[in-house]
C-alpha cells in the first residue's frame, strides 16, 4: 500500500480502475486490487466475516463514547479500531455456528494508566429514570487530578442503545446524577464509567447490571 504524498492532486475514496483510495487517521493511501482471491468463502474468512460484522454492530450500539475513552491508547490505530481488537480479543466468545456472545463484565469503554477511583458505586432509581454515581475523591493517588473528568455509558441491552458522556463531572465532585429515557422501564441495561485527564483516560469499569 503506498501513502499519497501531500503535494500530488490525486486524492479519492473508493475504486478507480484496478486501484482502492483510502483514508486513515488523515493520510490518504492506496493500493492495487488482488488479481485474483483464493477460496473467499474459507472457513475462517466466513468466521471472520461473522465476527467482524458481530463486533461492529455492538460498537454501533453501544455508541461513539470509545471515540473519547480510546483517544490517547495506542495511537498508531484509530479509535475505532482500539475498541474493536478489546471486544474482539477479550469480551466476545462462540462461533459462527453457535453463535456468538458478549461478556459484558469484560468490555471497556477506555483504556490508559489514568488512576481510577476504586471506591465508586452507583445506584439506578426506575421512579424517576435517574442513575447516581458517587466515588470518593483520591486526587493526589498515582496520577489521579481533582479536575479529572467523569466518563460514562449506560447500555440497555434490551433496545440496543445507551446514554453517555465524557465531560460529566470532576473527581473532586464525588457524585454525579444523570436520567435515562422513560420507555427504559423494565429493560436491562449495564453502566460503564472511567476517567480522563484530557491527556490520558483510566482503564473502565463495570459499576453494575440493573433492571431501569
Amino acid at each position: 500500500m503506498g501513502k499519497i504524498s501531500n503535494n500530488m492532486k490525486i486524492h479519492w475514496i473508493g475504486q478507480v480502475g484496478g486501484l482502492v483510495g483510502i483514508s486513515s487517521r488523515g493520510n490518504a493511501y492506496w493500493r492495487s486490487l488482488a488479481e485474483t482471491v483464493r477460496n473467499p468463502r474459507s472457513q475462517a474468512q466466513t468466521e471472520h466475516r461473522a465476527l467482524f460484522a458481530f463486533v461492529s454492530t455492538l460498537i454501533r450500539y453501544i455508541g461513539p463514547i470509545y471515540k473519547d475513552g480510546y483517544k490517547h491508547y495506542n495511537t498508531r490505530k484509530t479509535q475505532r479500531s482500539n475498541f474493536y481488537h478489546q471486544l474482539y480479543t477479550e469480551a466476545v466468545t462462540g462461533d459462527i455456528a453457535s453463535g456468538f456472545t458478549l461478556d459484558y463484565t469484560k468490555v471497556l469503554i477506555a483504556r490508559g494508566n489514568l488512576t481510577p477511583c476504586h471506591t465508586i458505586a452507583a445506584s439506578v432509581a426506575p421512579s424517576t429514570q435517574t442513575a447516581t454515581i458517587s466515588w470518593s475523591d483520591n486526587t493526589g493517588v498515582g496520577e489521579a487530578s481533582a479536575t479529572d473528568k467523569l466518563m460514562y455509558v449506560l447500555y440497555n441491552a434490551t433496545k440496543q442503545t445507551s446514554v453517555y458522556a465524557s465531560n460529566a463531572a470532576t473527581r473532586a465532585e464525588e457524585t454525579y446524577s444523570f436520567t435515562y429515557p422513560a420507555d427504559w422501564a423494565g429493560d436491562t441495561a449495564y453502566l460503564y464509567v472511567a476517567w480522563s485527564s484530557g491527556s490520558s483516560e483510566s482503564d473502565s469499569k463495570m459499576l453494575g447490571i440493573y433492571s431501569v
